[in-house]
């Protein structure tokens, strides 16, 4: 019999198993165990019972009486699986009644199944070795990471931070930095940013991955070599700010990079970046974008940061667009299914609950889809292709950025 190694679920998350009254809230808007299929072990409630029962067979007060109970290889395996189903959206701490933080539950629950050999998954082992192999999940060559900064030409000049000091440290991110799909995000950041003549620059090729991947799957000790690489290049640029557009690089920034070492400089989206340059008049969106436009709120943003005010706000200042709300949106938006691992695990799975966020846009009539999350955007996008649907999907700084062009 395998005896469960609980040394890596902390303290907190052990109250907080025992703090579950099973109301069942969760499983309603669960959208991996409540929404796109009925699975009782895939849904928060689900998980925190079959891990407590586990952790009493072995820990317990009987246990410690009559000796530890077999735990089958097969219903550990089973709770691996169905752990990694989850998209650790948060939508289950919105709705908690008793207030569990089961986003701080579902990351600590996936380093104990690492600590225990139950994970990750071998679906996630190629994106976790081409980290460790070239500093990206995507198996790129570390020389090709500022590529996308040749597409802006010689009208925008992107700075080197590695050699000059900037104001402003733009970190890209790999996702962004890569997918020809996606880099149209890096892109308009950095026209919008030299158009309001922001101090910017990056570390180039030079940038690592925030190693967001590798936490999020539970791998949170081999994350912290890049964590670490990341924080000193970030205090050798030393800027007075570090913006990112990835909606997950900037939850991990700012939230699990100070669990590492300390960052010198305040981290900001670039939405809340913007969202000041708009207010001191020094972005100003002049050209028409008549559009009926829905925000989708990603949940590294949202839930799990509170940003909501910020995008919002550069929605209305552009001239001629209509901001229309989805019936989720906010602290209750549904997730767009890519997030945790699951696009890579399950990507029948994540394709099902992108459907349904394209379905509640359709339903609220508009006509564009914009987010700030690469992931979002490339979950989204793909979900309206294969529906047919005619939304279009844009970033939001793509968005922005058609209002602050000159008509010739």
């Amino acid at each position: 019999m395998k005896r469960l190694d609980i040394s890596r679920l902390d303290v907190s998350s052990l109250l907080r198993y025992d703090a579950c009254v099973r109301c069942g809230e969760c499983t309603i808007t669960c959208p991996t165990g409540g929404e796109a299929q009925d699975v009782e072990l895939v849904t928060p409630r689900g998980k925190i019972l079959r891990l407590r029962e586990f952790i009493r067979m072995q820990y317990g007060i009987k246990a410690r009486l009559f000796g530890p109970k077999v735990i089958a290889d097969n219903d550990l395996r089973e709770l691996s699986e169905r752990a990694y189903e989850c998209t650790i959206c948060g939508q289950c701490k919105a709705v908690c009644p008793v207030g569990l933080d089961t986003i701080a539950m579902w990351e600590n629950m996936r380093e104990f199944l690492v600590a225990n050999g139950l994970g990750p998954l071998p679906a996630h082992e190629p994106l976790v070795k081409s980290i460790e192999n070239y500093d990206n999940p995507w198996m790129q060559p570390r020389t090709q990471r500022s590529r996308w900064s040749k597409r802006l030409g010689k009208e925008v000049s992107v700075g080197d931070s590695v050699n000059e000091a900037h104001d402003v440290l733009y970190f890209v991110g790999c996702t962004a930095a890569y997918d020809p799909n996606i880099r149209a995000m890096a892109e308009k950041t950095a026209r919008v940013l030299a158009h309001a003549a922001v101090d910017f620059g990056t570390l180039g090729n030079d940038e690592g991955c925030c190693g967001s991947t590798m936490m999020r799957t539970g791998l949170s000790e081999s994350a912290k070599g890049l964590v670490l690489g990341n924080i000193e290049k970030f205090e050798r640029a030393s800027p007075s700010v570090i913006v990112t557009s990835c909606a997950g690089c900037y939850k991990t920034l700012k939230q699990d990079y100070p669990k590492y070492g300390k960052l010198p400089a305040p981290v900001v989206h670039i939405a809340e970046l913007v969202g000041d340059l708009i207010d001191s008049g020094k972005v100003s969106p002049s050209a028409r974008v008549d559009k009926t436009v829905s925000f989708h709120d990603p949940c590294h943003l949202g839930r799990h940061v509170g940003l909501y005010a910020a995008p919002r706000r550069i929605l209305e200042s552009i001239p001629g667009v209509r901001l229309v709300e989805m019936d989720r949106n906010r602290e209750n938006a549904r997730c767009c299914g890519a997030g945790g691992g699951v696009k890579t695990a399950f990507p029948k799975l994540a394709d099902d609950i992108s459907g349904m966020r394209v379905a509640d846009a359709e339903q609220v009539g508009c006509e564009v889809l914009t987010t700030s999350c690469p992931f979002c955007y490339q979950s989204l996008k793909s979900a309206i292709a294969s529906r047919r649907s005619g939304l279009e999907m844009v970033d939001l700084m793509e968005l922005l950025w058609r209002s602050l062009q000159v008509p010739r």
